[in-house]
């Protein structure tokens, strides 16, 4: 097991290097290597129970503002604000009290919203009468709105020509918006892809002649590492007319736009200026009719921003601050606060429900109990009993006399994106995930996702999240924000702070000293820390690492050596530490509950993921990953054992969409070695405490996550995804509802 390092030569015959866990010295042509003595003590730091912890009331219906405002766009003449918030979108006049009008209000997931440049009709995207986004244009004289795609694809951040003929789009076709660009001719209704899958593009927009798109594109700046910077991009707008193919331009040479995740580049309608976010603060500079930059760009704030659009006289700006909006002059640099008023309330259901359970798995203990009544109030447990036949007047019965009950399931590693519209909550449902972590989004939409959840506006599961995650200078994915100063990184820690985000992500290239100002600020706002490494994460505090191995900037993975081993330095920094591990290797064990289960292909649960969740599913079982991780059986299950012994805390995450995929984490944990209980501990015990959330068992004072399945999963975790019923905040959902379109959950 040869370490990815450099070896050394000591003379013309003596080389030194690392091998399995211990420096070598070895002579030319000798039959074995002599072993050089090392040893090291690393200090570490426990950071659970080392500060106050924000703690999340999920029994309060107290009104709260709405915070998750998903591109602002103002209108042409200036006088009105079109944004998504709470899943619908939303109308506010400018200079008026601050009270938005609700546009859509429905059931959908309604987002992106966007102005025709007469202002005379808005194109948005919603999953109102179809099961994923489609492109929608809404008339605001008449009220009426008509769908105009039909894509196995899911169009998003539209926009219109500069004669309102087309809108173009980037068009999802792929995981973490993965996306197609294409453009719709409005008036035939006729789309054209103009541009093959780009890795996760910007919002498009338009030259003033409308021959040509912008975007925000990482362009990498070698090949050994995919991270680069995010830069201008243009491609053709109709590529059947010829002209040039794609360009690009730096505005700012080696300076990232910050993120491809509404920081622009947004061109003026007259043409002749962009405009984006560098270094978190609006930035313009004049172009030529190409997009290319006649000179550069000047900052117009000093402020955080987000998200700007242009009014139709190309000299106002609209852009988010922290929790603001905000216009701004660029002549003058006049800004002027937009004033909004816009709250929601938590929907807690109301009322008593009785669970009669069959076989009761609380996971309190691996002991199961026959024949139980688990009584909820409201969206808390208050009882668990043996069951009564009593007189339940006026009380929902859920019988599940014939079935086992459990604890809802927690996700603690998914990106949520708006991709799958409305139908991602109930496909996470429908396989019995009650809450989810996400750790990485873009900072607007993750706090949307949490607060359509808890007004329940969308079924779904119940939302832990943060916003980018936080890169050094290069970056990589578009829910990723390539930091460039000290400045800029505490604006990012100021925007988490504000917009209430449950944690904060270290992501691969931030410096050690930023993750230590990292762990000191959210730790003083009582929020967790992850990272992908190891040390010195575990000396500053950082809570979680996610993966075995992963992304490193070191080049190398510090956790996890080249044949999937690690040594006891590694397992002992997660045990004394305590640490929280995230493994994610669901591969093996998907691919084994595929194998077992040749039917599960056709579960109709799948039908509610998009074409190319599908296309993944109908190829199972397949002899490569299909959620990652290595052999379970092999080092990285041996990995994980270890460091559960050690005192280290697993927990269950995939870094997929798919939630069959956590179910195969299970898996993977028992073919590793582990016992079928430890294993469910890891989606539900041990993630509630890291979450320092009141669920993960059954007693009484829990949050009412339950799970009914078929079959005892202390016997057999895959039982655990034979899902029948799921009680999800308090909340019951019969499968074949979370199967069928905004379904009514049976408890209100």
């Amino acid at each position: 097991n040869v370490f990815a390092f450099r070896a050394s030569w000591l003379d013309r015959s003596t080389f030194v290097y690392v091998s399995d866990g211990r420096i070598r010295k070895r002579v030319v042509n000798a039959p074995a290597p002599q072993s050089i003595a090392f040893a090291a003590t690393l200090q570490v730091t426990r950071a659970e129970g080392s500060y106050q912890r924000r703690v999340r009331s999920f029994t309060s219906t107290a009104p709260r503002p709405v915070l998750g405002l998903v591109r602002p766009n103002i209108s042409p003449n200036g006088q009105q604000i079109a944004f998504a918030a709470v899943g619908d979108i939303y109308l506010l006049p400018v200079g008026g009290d601050g009270v938005p009008v609700n546009l859509t209000n429905d059931a959908a997931l309604d987002t992106d919203p966007a102005w025709s440049p007469d202002g005379s009709q808005l194109v948005y995207s919603s999953d109102k009468d179809s099961e994923h986004l489609q492109l929608w244009i809404r008339d605001m004289l008449t009220g009426t709105s008509r769908k105009v795609t039909s894509l196995t694809t899911q169009p998003q951040g539209a926009t219109w020509s500069p004669d309102g003929t087309r809108i173009v789009f980037f068009d999802v076709d792929g995981m973490w918006r993965v996306a197609q660009i294409s453009v719709l001719d409005v008036r035939t209704g006729t789309v054209t892809k103009i541009h093959e899958s780009l890795a996760q593009p910007g919002t498009p927009t338009w030259s003033p002649d409308g021959t040509r798109v912008a975007l925000a594109e990482v362009a990498p700046q070698t090949r050994r590492f995919r991270e680069g910077t995010n830069q201008v991009l243009t491609i053709a707008a109709d590529p059947s007319k010829g002209g040039s193919s794609d360009t690009w331009f730096a505005p700012i040479p080696m300076l990232s736009i910050d993120s491809r995740g509404g920081c622009g580049p947004v061109w003026s309608p007259d043409g002749t200026k962009m405009a984006a976010i560098y270094e978190g603060v609006l930035a313009v500079w004049p172009v030529a009719a190409s997009g290319e930059p006649l000179g550069p760009p000047r900052r117009i704030t000093t402020e955080s921003a987000h998200a700007p659009s242009w009014a139709g006289d190309s000299r106002h700006i609209l852009y988010q601050s922290l929790d603001t909006l905000r216009t701004v002059d660029i002549e003058t640099g006049a800004i002027q606060t937009v004033p909004l008023n816009l709250s929601y309330r938590p929907a807690l259901p109301t009322g008593r429900t009785v669970v009669h359970a069959g076989t009761l798995v609380d996971m309190t203990s691996a002991v199961t109990r026959s024949n139980m009544d688990v009584v909820i109030d409201g969206n808390v447990i208050t009882a668990v009993s043996p069951h009564a036949e009593t007189n339940h007047s006026g009380t929902r019965v859920v019988d599940a006399s014939g079935l086992t009950v459990m604890p809802g399931l927690i996700e603690f590693h998914s990106h949520l994106q708006k991709d799958f519209g409305e139908a991602d909550g109930r496909a996470w449902l429908a396989f019995g995930i009650t809450t989810v972590r996400s750790p990485g989004n873009t900072p607007y939409e993750a706090v949307e996702d949490r607060e359509a959840n808890e007004a329940g506006v969308r079924a779904g599961p119940r939302v832990y999240g943060t916003g980018y995650l936080m890169e050094w200078q290069r970056v990589y994915y578009k829910m990723g924000i390539a930091i460039s100063s000290v400045a800029q990184f505490e604006m990012e820690l100021q925007r988490a702070k504000v917009l209430q985000h449950d944690l904060i992500k270290s992501y691969v290239r931030l410096p050690d000293l930023q993750q230590r100002r990292m762990v000191e600020f959210a730790h003083s706002i009582g929020v967790p820390v992850a990272t992908h490494e190891i040390y010195p994460a575990a000396l500053v505090g950082v809570d979680n690492t996610e993966h075995t191995s992963a992304t490193s900037r070191r080049g190398y993975s510090p956790k996890m050596a080249t044949l999937q081993r690690s040594y006891e330095d590694v397992i002992q920094l997660f045990g004394q530490s305590a640490r929280v591990l995230c493994p994610m290797i669901s591969g093996g064990g998907t691919r084994r509950l595929f194998e077992l289960e040749p039917t599960l292909k056709f579960d109709p649960r799948f039908e509610l993921y998009p074409e190319w969740i599908q296309r993944q599913v109908a190829q199972q079982p397949v002899s490569i990953n299909a959620g990652g991780g290595g052999d379970p059986t092999g080092g990285s299950g041996k990995m994980v054992l270890d460091i559960m012994r050690a005192g280290g805390l697993i927990v269950a995450g995939t870094d997929t969409p798919n939630a069959i995929n956590l179910h195969g984490e299970l898996m993977s944990y028992t073919m590793a070695g582990m016992s079928t209980f430890d294993a469910l501990k890891t989606a539900t015990v041990n993630p509630a405490r890291a979450l320092g959330l009141d669920a993960g068992t059954i007693a009484p004072g829990k949050l009412a996550d339950l799970v009914v399945v078929d079959g005892n999963p202390l016997e057999n975790v895959a039982n655990a995804h034979r899902v029948k019923r799921v009680i999800a905040n308090g909340r019951v959902f019969e499968l074949d509802q979370l199967l069928q379109k905004h379904p009514t959950p049976i408890a209100q």
